[in-house]
């Protein structure tokens, strides 16, 4: 009997070995195969900031950090005053911003409004459809306000005969005032610096400026022009790439999204700068930001923005911070930025990559044209590429009626009229109607 339960003892104790053995590695692969939810301090750092500031993690690898901070920065700015902005009316053009030389700047500027708001049409305040405003300095708003004063003619004394002509007949055309719906006055931009006195690229204080204008436009949808962008009739159909409530919104344009834009603007029309320098404004790791140098430069003189959702509103914030930074620490003596459209690309690269949810469209370059007709070394050529069609008289087309293009920058390379008049001049008949 007793070796009888030694023997089963003996049995038990390597059957419970066994099942032991048997058992550990079955135990090992189980756990090793779990996949229990991270807890270090390091992930869940890393979790908290992404919902800390709404920027999706892969979206950060490879900016520089200075450029987030100038996002999260101008997303507090943009909460600050977005409910305030924009509230002048729902649809508007917004000439300028001018500085500078007033006779090339803001009296070009005054031509063009006056041509607009016949092309427009109507006059009566009550009965339009699209505001009209001026951007323009302290100084020339000023000047137009001083408009047969005293200190206008003097002024007049110190600047010639021929810049007193020129003063005269821009009174003639600012009317007191009331050409325009909303008048603007420039303000430098929120500085990150002490101040700007010690940007170093000549022009950077007004492209600053101007950069800076964006924010402050008066109408929830604005469409800029530059002071030599001049429109034909129609040009109110481009409102129908960011206004969904219009009848005809998906009617004049492909979009390219199943949202209407909260800004639109062309791609630049002259060639890229030279590839030696093209590194230099990457945002981050060249490595990782390779898509940086296929990114074209936008063409700033037409630029439409819909201030219905306050992402447009981060972006015009976030545009002048960005432009402060290129101008003062990235630009340098050897590499220097004499334009508002490379900081513009920069950030526009930028706001696209970190919020996803911003919509761009693209104004064709057949409605805002650009020619550099016959220039070799130059950009788009409107002669060839059919914004100017040659015509039976065998001259290329210098009339609305015979262009596709809404906006008509480079005046001085090939003005296009309508009806045969520059669309400013004081005695135009009264039955010609320029808005058809």
């Amino acid at each position: 009997i007793t070796a009888t339960m030694v023997s089963t003892a003996k049995l038990a104790l390597g059957l419970a070995l066994f099942a032991v053995l048997f058992a550990l590695p079955l135990q090992i692969h189980l756990l090793s195969s779990l996949q229990l939810p991270p807890n270090t301090s390091e992930q869940k750092n890393v979790r908290e900031d992404e919902e800390d500031d709404g920027i999706p993690h892969y979206a950060k690898e490879g900016v520089d950090p200075i450029y987030i901070n100038l996002f999260k920065d101008a997303k507090i700015r943009s909460d600050s005053d977005y409910k305030h902005s924009h509230r002048e009316g729902m649809r508007g053009i917004v000439i300028g911003p001018t500085e500078g030389n007033f006779i090339r700047n803001t009296y070009k500027a005054l031509q063009n409004a006056k041509r607009i708001r016949r092309v427009l049409a109507p006059t009566s305040k009550k009965d339009r459809k699209w505001k009209l405003a001026l951007m323009a300095s302290s100084e020339h708003i000023s000047l137009l306000n001083s408009c047969g004063s005293s200190q206008q003619i003097t002024r007049t004394e110190k600047d010639g005969e021929i810049a007193g002509v020129i003063l005269k007949v821009a009174c003639m055309i600012w009317a007191n005032g009331t050409l325009f719906d909303n008048v603007i006055t420039m303000h430098d931009t929120p500085s990150l610096y002490d101040d700007h006195a010690e940007l170093r690229q000549g022009t950077s204080g007004y492209w600053l400026r101007a950069l800076n204008g964006y924010r402050l436009a008066p109408y929830t949808h604005s469409l800029f022009l530059d002071s030599d962008a001049y429109p034909c009739p129609r040009v109110e159909a481009l409102f129908h790439l960011s206004d969904h409530t219009l009848k005809k919104y998906k009617k004049y344009w492909q979009v390219p999204s199943t949202h209407a834009a909260d800004f639109a603007i062309g791609i630049e029309q002259f060639p890229q700068a030279s590839v030696e320098h093209a590194n230099h404004w990457i945002p981050g790791d060249k490595k990782i930001l390779t898509d940086f140098n296929t990114f074209p430069e936008r063409n700033t003189g037409a630029v439409l923005w819909s201030f219905e959702r306050r992402v447009a509103h981060t972006f015009a914030h976030f545009i002048p911070l960005v432009s402060e930074h290129i101008y003062k620490v990235v630009a340098t003596q050897k590499v220097k930025v004499i334009n508002d459209q490379t900081p513009f690309r920069v950030a526009t690269y930028l706001f696209r990559r970190l919020e996803p949810d911003f919509v761009e469209h693209q104004i064709p370059m057949h409605a805002s044209c650009r020619t550099y007709a016959g220039k070799a070394d130059a950009g788009t050529d409107g002669f060839l590429n059919g914004m100017y069609p040659l015509q039976q008289d065998g001259k290329h087309c210098s009339e609305c009626s015979c262009t596709p293009c809404l906006i008509n920058h480079c005046s001085s390379a090939h003005f296009v009229t309508v009806k045969g008049y520059k669309g400013w001049e004081l005695d135009i008949p009264a039955n010609v109607s320029l808005s058809k």
